[in-house]
C-alpha cells in the first residue's frame, strides 16, 4: 500500500499551492477544446470500459517496441506506455495505435470524432495549453513537443512511488483523457525553498534535519569532490550522465527531504496539468481504469549548459529519461561513493574510515527501503550489476529480520562486487537502467514513468 501523507480537502486550495510550486492545471474553455475533450472522453471510454480485451491485445501483440509497461502497475492490471510517432501524421501512424482507433471508428460515436483525434490537433491541445502558462506567468513560450505518449491504465492501482524526471528547463504536460481522472499526485516538501540541491545542503539536511552523525569521510567527500566530473575517472565513469555530485542533486536532491502534503484532484477529459522539469511526483492509486496523453514541452531556447553528444544527438534535450526514486538515487549515490572510497581512501589507517562511511550510507538505505518497499526497484537495475540485485532482492525479502539486514550491511561492506560499477570506456553509451528511454523501453522493461 502507498504510505499517505497530509493533504488538503478544498480544490481551489489545492490549486492554489500547486501554482505557488508551479504547477497548473488548465480545463478546456473554447468550443474547440471542449470538443477535442468530447473525443478524447469517448476514446478514452471505448479503450477502457468497451472494448479493453480487444485493446490489450493489440498492445500485447504489438512487435515495433513502441508498446512499454510502467511501474505502478498491480498484479493484476498493467500500464502500458503507447509511443504515438510522426509530427503532422494522422494519430494512426503508429501501428498499434492504428489498430486501437480503427476499431473505435468502426464504433458508432468513434465514427464522430474520426478528423478530429488526430496527432496535430492532439499536440495543438497541449501547446495551446502550455500558452496558457505562459501567459499566466509572464514566461517564455514552449514551441514544440517531445516524448509523446498515451498512458493507459487497465483496472485499479496502487500508484507509483514518488520520484523526480529529469526535464529542466523543459515541462511535463499531462492531458487527461477519462472521466472522473485522478490527476498525478504532486509533492511539497519540507523546508519549502531550502531544498537539496548540492553536497552542502545534503550534509545540512543530514544533521539538522535527520540528526545524522555524519562520517568525516563522506563530510570530506562532499566537500572536496563535489565538483569533479565524475567522467575524468575510470571507476566513476558509469554515472558520467550525473556529471559531477553536486549538478545531479540539484535536480534530485530533493528526493531526500520529507513530504510535508501530497496534492491530487479528480479531473474531468481535456484537463492538463503542467509542471516544472523537477517536481516530485507520482502515479495515484485508483480503484478503476486511467487513461491521459503525456509529452514534454519545450521552449524556444535551449539551455546552453546542455551540449549534444554521442549520446543524446536525435534526442530532446532533457526529455525525462534520466528517473529517480529516493531509493534509487540513494543506491546510486552508495555505489558511486563507495567506488570513491575505495579507490581513494584505501589506506590501511583510512580501512576503519572507510567502513563507517559505508555502513552510514547503507543505513539510509534501508531506513528508504522501509519506508517504500516493492520488488519494482530490481527491474530499474542494470542486469550488469548482477551482485547487486541478488544483494537488494535479499534484503527486500528480509527488511523485517534485523538479523539478516545486519548481514547484509555487512556483506556489502566487505564484499566489494555487491556495489561494485561496471566498467565503462569513454565511448561507452551503457548507462543504468535510470537512464532507460521511455520512447523505446521493451514490455518486459518496468520505467518509473511520470503520473
Amino acid at each position: 500500500m502507498r504510505k499517505l501523507y497530509p493533504t488538503l480537502h478544498s480544490d481551489e486550495t489545492i490549486k492554489d499551492e500547486l501554482h505557488c510550486m508551479g504547477v497548473d492545471l488548465f480545463e478546456p474553455e473554447s468550443k474547440r477544446e471542449k470538443i477535442m475533450a468530447e473525443a478524447m472522453e469517448s476514446f478514452s471510454s471505448f479503450v477502457l470500459e468497451e472494448e479493453p480485451d480487444i485493446c490489450k491485445g493489440i498492445l500485447d501483440n504489438d512487435s515495433t517496441d513502441s508498446v512499454g509497461l510502467l511501474q505502478g502497475g498491480s498484479d493484476h492490471f498493467s500500464i502500458y506506455r503507447v509511443i504515438i510517432t510522426g509530427d503532422e501524421d494522422p494519430l494512426n501512424s503508429c501501428k498499434p495505435v492504428t489498430l486501437i482507433l480503427n476499431e473505435f471508428y468502426l464504433h458508432s460515436m468513434g465514427r464522430k470524432y474520426k478528423n478530429i483525434l488526430t496527432v496535430e490537433r492532439l499536440r495543438e491541445y497541449m501547446l495551446s495549453m502550455c500558452q496558457r502558462r505562459s501567459n499566466s506567468r509572464d514566461c517564455g513560450d514552449f514551441v514544440s513537443l517531445g516524448n509523446l505518449m498515451f498512458i493507459l491504465q487497465f483496472g485499479g492501482s496502487d500508484g507509483q512511488v514518488r520520484h523526480i524526471d529529469n526535464m529542466v528547463s523543459n515541462v511535463q504536460i499531462c492531458l487527461y483523457m477519462s472521466s472522473n481522472c485522478p490527476s498525478t499526485i504532486v509533492y511539497s516538501m519540507e523546508g519549502g525553498e531550502d531544498c537539496i540541491t548540492d553536497c552542502k545542503s545534503l550534509l545540512e539536511h543530514w544533521v539538522a534535519v535527520d540528526g545524522y552523525d555524519v562520517p568525516s569521510l563522506i563530510i570530506d567527500i562532499f566537500q572536496n569532490k563535489c565538483d569533479i566530473p565524475l567522467s575524468s575517472k575510470s571507476y566513476t565513469r558509469y554515472f558520467s550522465f550525473w556529471k559531477t555530485l553536486n549538478y545531479n542533486l540539484e535536480c534530485f536532491g530533493k528526493l531526500y527531504q520529507r513530504v510535508e502534503y501530497q496534492y491530487s484532484l479528480v479531473v474531468d477529459p481535456g484537463s492538463t496539468l503542467i509542471a516544472g522539469g523537477n517536481e516530485v511526483h507520482a502515479g495515484p492509486p485508483t480503484e478503476s481504469s486511467r487513461m491521459f496523453a503525456f509529452a514534454i514541452g519545450m521552449p524556444e531556447t535551449v539551455d546552453e549548459e546542455i551540449e549534444p553528444n554521442e549520446d543524446n544527438i536525435g534526442a530532446p534535450v532533457n526529455d525525462g529519461e534520466v528517473q529517480y526514486s529516493p531509493v534509487t538515487l540513494h543506491m546510486d549515490l552508495c555505489c558511486l561513493l563507495f567506488n570513491i572510497i575505495n579507490h581513494e581512501y584505501n589506506e590501511d589507517l583510512k580501512q576503519k574510515d572507510a567502513k563507517s562511511a559505508k555502513e552510514f550510507l547503507l543505513r539510509i538505505l534501508v531506513a528508504l527501503l522501509r519506508d517504500y518497499p516493492m520488488k519494482g526497484y530490481l527491474s530499474q537495475i542494470d542486469s550488469k550489476r548482477r551482485e547487486l540485485l541478488e544483494w537488494l532482492e535479499e534484503l527486500l525479502d528480509n527488511l523485517d529480520n534485523d538479523t539478516i539486514v545486519e548481514r547484509s550491511i555487512e556483506d556489502a561492506c566487505t564484499i566489494g562486487e555487491i556495489f561494485s560499477i561496471p566498467d565503462v570506456g569513454r565511448k561507452t553509451k551503457s548507462r543504468g537502467k535510470r537512464r532507460s528511454r521511455k520512447s523505446g523501453a521493451p514490455k518486459s522493461q518496468i520505467l518509473t514513468l511520470n503520473g
